[in-house]
């Protein structure tokens, strides 16, 4: 609905509609074959919907468990009661890692912040602002929006995320199946490619259409979606980006 209305998404935290229930279950048949050991979302829905969904269609049968307080546990300081509970639970997925999957959502997957653009939709948001003022907010790469996010603060956000906790996972080997939104793919892809400033801002991110990286050693190399063929004495991680399937109305009018 948002998208039929043309609206800014952003961080609004909207579930997916019929269709992109659709791309979320074609998407996770184009990534079927990948036996994937963790899983990492954004914290809102869409993206949690969007994984989960998409793992109905893989081979193994593996069940995705969402597991709270993200991969770190984050809970209330001092709350003992909540640790132990988060530790028991992790120490349960591990035991149970032959047919459960863990998912990690966290809020640095997030969709970029649209501040006071939220909810409204481009004519309206002309007509506040102003047609040039709007342009400048959503294709420039470090302008904020009123009480929003510039996608260079996605960037940051998302790739040092991406830095401190998923790429460890592809340095033990494991597969990991990251499903976010269309400014946190374009960022961590320009991140693993090393495109520039301009080179993101002009990269056009399709839903339901995973990417496919190998991750082998300190470098990335863009596959097809079969998996690498196991080799214990060379791990090789895996990582697939999925994108949230509620976005493309918008991604389509962002560049």
């Amino acid at each position: 609905m948002w998208n039929d209305l043309k609206l800014f998404t952003g961080d609004v935290d909207i579930p997916l509609t019929e269709k992109g229930v659709t791309e979320a279950l074609s998407g996770g048949r184009v990534v079927s074959e990948i036996d994937f050991d963790i899983i990492f979302t954004s914290r809102l829905v869409r993206a949690k919907q969007t994984a989960l969904i998409a793992m109905t269609q893989s081979r193994f049968k593996r069940v995705p468990v969402l597991v709270r307080g993200g991969f770190y546990g984050k809970g209330k300081t001092g709350d003992e009661n909540r640790i132990r509970l988060r530790d028991a639970a992790a120490k349960a997925l591990e035991t149970a890692s032959c047919w459960m999957v863990p998912v990690y959502a966290d809020p640095a997957l997030n969709e970029r912040c649209y501040g006071d653009l939220q909810g409204l939709n481009k004519t309206a948001a002309i007509a506040e602002f102003g047609e040039e003022t709007v342009t400048k907010w959503r294709r420039s790469y470090d302008t904020r929006p009123p009480n929003g996010e510039s996608l260079q603060d996605t960037y940051t956000r998302s790739v040092a995320f991406f830095q401190a906790t998923i790429e460890p996972r592809l340095k033990e080997g494991r597969n990991v199946f990251l499903v976010a939104h269309g400014n946190v793919l374009r960022c961590l892809i320009s991140h693993i490619a090393g495109y520039s400033d301009l080179e993101m801002l002009q990269l056009q991110i399709s839903t339901a259409s995973p990417y496919a990286y190998v991750y082998n050693g300190n470098e990335f190399a863009e596959c097809c979606i079969l998996p690498p063929k196991h080799d214990p004495d060379h791990p090789v991680g895996i990582m697939s980006l999925g994108v949230s399937c509620v976005k493309k109305g918008e991604l389509d009018s962002l560049i």
